[in-house]
């Protein structure tokens, strides 16, 4: 399913720029536009699955019309694949999930941020 006005499903049907790092059958794996660490990349399911319905379905009351271990098992999958593409798993890295309120995409993805000795993106 895609979201006519969601960048990152437009990035996913090749409609807008990106540079993509890696891929499977269910989610794509970009540089970050806005980098704040050396290494700053987005792992995107390729069909919009919004925030609200795999984040915090409980609290906003929202019936997720998905397996949440399901997702979150594949997604957390494709990361460290995505770690290991990177060669990040014998160094420091981090890993950002933004709830709705804190992001700027509904579409839900994850931030993989590595390649520097400080804390990238700010103290957690």
């Amino acid at each position: 399913m895609k979201d006519q006005s969601c960048l990152f499903c437009k990035i996913v049907a090749g409609e807008e720029p990106s540079e993509k790092i890696w891929e499977n059958e269910e989610f794509v794996c970009i540089r970050n536009k806005y980098p704040v660490a050396p290494t700053h990349v987005l792992v995107i399911p390729k069909s919009h699955i919004r925030k609200q319905e795999v984040a915090t379905p409980a609290v906003s009351g929202v019936n997720s019309p998905y397996n949440l271990e399901e997702f979150w098992g594949k997604i957390m999958s494709a990361v460290f694949d995505v770690i290991s593409e990177l060669k990040l798993e014998n160094s420091a890295y981090k890993l950002v999930n933004n709830g709705r309120g804190y992001a700027h995409f509904e579409h839900e993805h994850v931030h993989i941020l590595g390649g520097t000795k400080t804390e990238p993106g700010g103290q957690t």
